[in-house]
């Protein structure tokens, strides 16, 4: 926690503290661990369901400040990562001496090369245009037998207050859908094959980790 803490208060001129929000950085920091205990949980669940191995080529994409890429670069082959805003995950990567191959554009991996592309809570910030631009480009990107895994926040009523309790009330503006609407919107390319529900499972729910195939 020490070491994400002096991470993250390093300053990067042009991100602001409404991309800092958005990077959900306030949350991985907060004080109650109950908060911080869910937003590593949600890396717990897409562990889980990527079951990476060796020879796995992966991208994640809106990597953040790269709080997963540590785990992906220990069990995967080769990892891609990119994001908005990737200057804490490239200074995280370069203190760990990862080896993650950070692009600018989706259109430096080859088609048909990924063997999983990973979106933790980042789709649900893109406009319906955006993201099914996107979901076409994942889809040239992976290979035939390829995989997505994706979470999101539900945006139902007790995750609301569950914000105003967090003390982040009036922000969020930066969801334009929920989870449910992504998967709805996702399955019309992707195979829905899985879905972790958290912080249990039962509800109500507050996020949805689910893995996708790639349609044939």
């Amino acid at each position: 926690m020490r070491e994400l803490k002096d991470l993250l208060s390093e300053d990067v001129p042009h991100i602001s503290n409404h991309d800092k929000d958005e990077m959900a950085i306030p949350s991985y920091l907060h004080w109650n661990p109950l908060i911080r205990w869910l937003m590593w949980r949600r890396y717990e669940a897409i562990a889980q369901l990527a079951g990476c191995l060796k020879a796995m080529t992966v991208l994640e994409f809106g990597c953040g400040v790269g709080l997963f890429l540590p785990e992906l670069n220990r069990q995967c082959g080769q990892v891609y990562a990119i994001d908005r805003f990737p200057e804490f995950a490239k200074r995280l990567n370069q203190k760990l001496g990862l080896n993650v191959h950070f692009i600018d554009d989706l259109s430096e991996v080859l088609d048909q090369s990924l063997d999983l592309i990973i979106a933790a809570d980042v789709l649900e910030h893109l406009e319906a245009d955006e993201l099914a631009q996107y979901l076409k480009t994942f889809a040239q990107k992976l290979r035939r037998s390829g995989r997505l895994i994706v979470s999101g926040p539900t945006e139902n009523f007790v995750y609301k207050i569950g914000r105003f309790l967090a003390g982040f009330s009036g922000k969020g503006d930066y969801h334009h859908t929920n989870v449910n609407h992504l998967i709805d919107a996702i399955s019309q390319t992707f195979e829905l094959r899985r879905t972790y529900y958290l912080p249990f499972r039962f509800p109500p729910f507050l996020f949805k980790v689910c893995e996708f195939k790639r349609s044939l």
